[in-house]
């Protein structure tokens, strides 16, 4: 499928700014912290800018800022100097790779964990002045049920769940979930799966999840994706360099420009896993 990436930047070329509406807001959250929710912000917002979508990336893990150890950069400002007043989000904002801006978060900063509404009021005035900048906001929440957390998700067009085949993980999940159906009717609910052996690990983790939400909640799920366990993401991580700039053939990476194209409303078909030998001897012994 990815023979056909110059194709697929025409044909996101030819989807002009003009031609898109309102900037888009997409929170990507989690249950619980560790399943791989910044990787997934980080990679997709390089991804959705190969096909041409201007992007935005949001640190809403106003008590535990990560994204910019993700990219590798060190801001001088960020959202705290927005809250104060001290700068206006155009001063705030940091330009990475491949015309992407980051509005970064504050890290170690207690208070901001727990906005108030008029503080929150006042970084939503500042974010009006970010709908002629991008096409899509990603922001990626902090983990877990807090207020902050769920007055993102649910002021936002779409969350994506981020989980682990784990069922302590699921078991989070779950609980995100009912606290979003508690505060709003109208999110659109979207999960990927990450760290999976095969197609078939994500699925199966999905429709359990998507059967406890049905039978309890009564809320419509959507699986965007899967992303398949790859070492690579680990020493990414480790060089605090994305996945899309240091090893962009990855299997990980494959998945994200995967689910960046469904995001994007360019369908494409599920990467493959490489079996290894052992694949290879499992599919010769079908025939």
């Amino acid at each position: 499928m990815y023979d056909q990436a110059s194709t697929l930047r025409k044909l996101a070329s030819e989807r002009e700014a003009g031609s898109r509406r309102n900037m888009r807001v997409i929170a990507v959250s989690s249950g619980k912290g560790g399943v791989g929710k910044t990787s997934l912000v980080v990679n997709m917002a390089l991804a959705l800018a190969e096909y041409n979508y201007r992007v935005i990336v949001l640190d809403g893990d106003l008590g535990l800022a990560n994204v910019d150890v993700a990219f590798g950069i060190t801001p001088r400002y960020s959202i705290r100097h927005l809250l104060s007043g001290e700068k206006r989000v155009e001063d705030v904002l940091y330009p990475v790779d491949r015309g992407i801006k980051v509005l970064p978060g504050a890290s170690g900063v207690i208070e901001l964990a727990n906005l108030d509404r008029g503080q929150l009021k006042n970084v939503l005035v500042n974010f009006g002045r970010l709908e002629k900048m991008a096409d899509i906001l990603l922001i990626d929440t902090g983990a877990g049920l807090g207020h902050t957390v769920l007055n993102f998700i649910c002021a936002s067009d779409d969350v994506i769940v981020v989980m682990t085949p784990e069922p302590p993980s699921m078991t989070d999940a779950y609980g995100l979930l009912k606290s979003i159906k508690s505060q709003s009717e109208k999110v659109n609910v979207n999960v990927v799966v990450n760290r999976v052996r095969n197609e078939s690990e994500a699925e199966q983790a999905f429709e359990r999840l998507q059967y406890a939400v049905s039978k309890f909640l009564g809320m419509p799920l959507n699986l965007l994706g899967w992303i398949y366990d790859d070492p690579l993401v680990g020493r990414s991580v480790m060089e605090q360099k994305p996945l899309a700039l240091s090893n962009p053939q990855s299997h990980a990476y494959k998945c994200v420009q995967w689910i960046a194209a469904n995001v994007a409303g360019i369908y494409l078909q599920p990467p493959t896993q490489n079996g290894g030998i052992k694949g290879f001897l499992s599919s010769l012994l079908k025939n």
